[in-house]
């Protein structure tokens, strides 16, 4: 069985259930479009602390997408930051950027929301759709999973400041983009 293409950790899955939530009472129609899309089409340009913004292209038109997350309060930022401390401690090694899945759960346990549900979020398009989120909100949504999926780190980024929240990197590893490359293999 192949993973989800959408929401392959529980991380991405957060997202993912965000626009296709269990408890709907109807399929939205909006949503293969807005997979498809997302596949092929949507390009998201910057995602971090408090917001994503993309570009969709449909029939050669680029609709750009701007999303506006609440971060968390205070108190769920200096909880939230006990909990990746703890888990990055019992998880050492990890690849920068990942987190263990288990810090998803403890999260989950302490009502501290990943993913941002409709309701709380702010979405924009320059599309002239009249129904909201309109397809390319979604498409957008959904690209996102898949960031998220490929960095978890992101999913916390996305709902912290950078000082109250941060998820340090392994310190065996470095960055390629502190490399300079012409001193690389020396001289």
């Amino acid at each position: 069985m192949m993973p989800p293409e959408f929401g392959a950790t529980p991380w991405g899955r957060a997202w993912g259930r965000t626009v296709e939530p269990t408890s709907m009472a109807r399929p939205n129609p909006l949503l293969p479009r807005a997979r498809t899309l997302a596949r092929n089409t949507t390009t998201v340009v910057v995602a971090g602390v408090g917001h994503v913004e993309a570009e969709v292209t449909v029939s050669g038109q680029v609709c750009r997408v701007r999303i506006d997350l609440p971060l968390w309060p205070d108190e769920t930022q200096a909880e939230a930051g006990r909990l990746i401390a703890g888990a990055m401690a019992e998880h050492r090694g990890l690849v920068a950027g990942d987190l263990p899945d288990t810090l998803e759960v403890d999260l989950t346990q302490h009502a501290i929301s990943i993913a941002v549900p409709p309701e709380a979020r702010r979405g924009e398009c320059t599309c002239r759709a009249r129904t909201r989120p309109c397809v390319h909100i979604l498409a957008t949504i959904y690209a996102l999973a898949q960031l998220v999926d490929e960095r978890p780190a992101l999913a916390v980024e996305l709902r912290s400041t950078p000082t109250k929240t941060t998820v340090t990197a392994d310190p065996g590893w470095v960055a390629l983009s502190d490399l300079d490359p012409a001193g690389f293999y020396g001289d």
